[in-house]
């Protein structure tokens, strides 16, 4: 009966169906784009590259490495956002009681 109902409605849910479909496709590319750090990375390397072999000055180089680092956490900032990553807290470790129980005994 499920086959049959939903060939006999897909005129109507269909195009709803697929309009849905696209806008999710859509939306996982989105986050995709805000969330990647590898090709921020990527740019970081070639740019370190570009200074190694002297075709940029360090001023330069200084300049577009804070826009790329800049890039970098507003990136983690998304992915924190989106709930593909917990923001990072400091361990905090505890002392086990050196005292043992309180028997008395």
């Amino acid at each position: 009966m499920g086959l049959l109902k939903h060939l006999l409605l897909w005129p109507a849910t269909g195009p709803a169906a697929l309009i849905k479909f696209s806008l999710q496709q859509v939306e996982g590319v989105a986050h995709r784009e805000l969330t990647d750090d590898d090709r921020v990375k990527e740019d970081l390397m070639a740019l370190q590259m570009e200074l190694e072999l002297g075709e940029i000055e360090e001023d330069e180089y200084l300049q577009r490495e804070a826009m790329l680092m800049e890039r970098l956490r507003e990136n983690r900032a998304w992915r924190r956002k989106l709930g593909m990553e917990e923001e990072w807290a400091p361990l905090s470790f505890e002392q086990p009681d050196e005292g043992g129980d309180d028997s008395g005994a």
